[in-house]
């Protein structure tokens, strides 16, 4: 299981974060979730997604919530509480190994977490085992523009260090691949900007510091001490350079790739 350091300890603040909302507020959209469906929201983080679509599938449906973070999990919990929620179950455990029953959900989602699965096609097919036939998973993967986040995988590259969300499916061709790999059906695969408001320079620098620890940065981490220098020093410079007024362009675009299992059970 994955070190949860960094999710533990942004449980109580994650759902304040406004890009985190709009992006699940893009992942479901496309979608008409009927009562009584069966949901599974893999990566749930704080339950963003499970939450929402708990009010939904009504008492005759059921949400679980997978996530590997017991802080995040926590907050979770809290929320279906206020929210009076009986329909929706959080649960402790790595999502790329999920183990529940084969052909078991209607939907599942993985919002903003696909990045961080240590191998994407074997989750992807794991996860297409547990869809009923005819069944959909949804995903978001960073495209470009994708804000800071982009400009740290960028300078971590031009160090020799390669970060897994930097080109995962940041084209069409590239989403398209990761459904065919998992043999789902395409449904769907769009671009979306999920926020555009920039950001001052010193709060800009904050966050590469404060997410050092984040999955997606590994490779910065455990860079030697001289690179992860240089790294954060190219950074602020690009960063720096790109400024106007102070303020750092925040440009943050996804794809979301939809897939489904085929009607003919497999």
């Amino acid at each position: 299981m994955e070190d949860t350091t960094h999710f533990d300890r942004r449980g109580a603040r994650y759902d304040q974060d406004e890009t985190h909302q709009q992006i699940v507020t893009l992942l479901l959209n496309p979608f008409t979730i009927a009562p009584g469906e069966r949901i599974l929201d893999l990566a749930t983080g704080t339950g963003l997604v499970a939450l929402r679509v708990a009010k939904l599938v009504g008492p005759c449906g059921e949400v679980v919530g997978l996530d590997t973070s017991a802080g995040m999990l926590a907050a979770a919990r809290c929320s279906a509480a206020q929210a009076q929620l009986s329909n929706v179950r959080f649960e402790q455990g790595d999502a790329e190994l999920a183990n529940y029953e084969s052909a078991s959900f209607d939907r599942i989602f993985c919002a903003s977490a696909l990045v961080l699965m240590s191998d994407v096609k074997a989750a992807l097919r794991r996860w297409r085992h547990l869809l009923k036939p005819g069944g959909t998973i949804a995903f978001d993967t960073p495209a470009k523009p994708f804000g800071f986040s982009q400009r740290a995988s960028e300078a971590a590259l031009r160090r020799g260090v390669k970060l897994p969300y930097g080109d995962l499916g940041d084209t069409s061709e590239k989403c398209l691949a990761l459904l065919a790999q998992a043999d789902l059906e395409v449904v769907s695969i769009r671009k979306e900007f999920a926020s555009t408001t920039p950001i001052k320079l010193d709060r800009v620098i904050a966050m590469y510091d404060q997410r050092i620890d984040h999955p997606a940065w590994r490779g910065i981490k455990e860079a030697g001490p001289e690179i992860r220098k240089a790294i954060r020093d190219d950074f602020i410079e690009s960063a720096t350079s790109d400024a106007v007024d102070g303020l750092v362009p925040n440009e943050v675009a996804l794809f979301f790739s939809t897939g489904m299992r085929s009607h003919i059970q497999q």
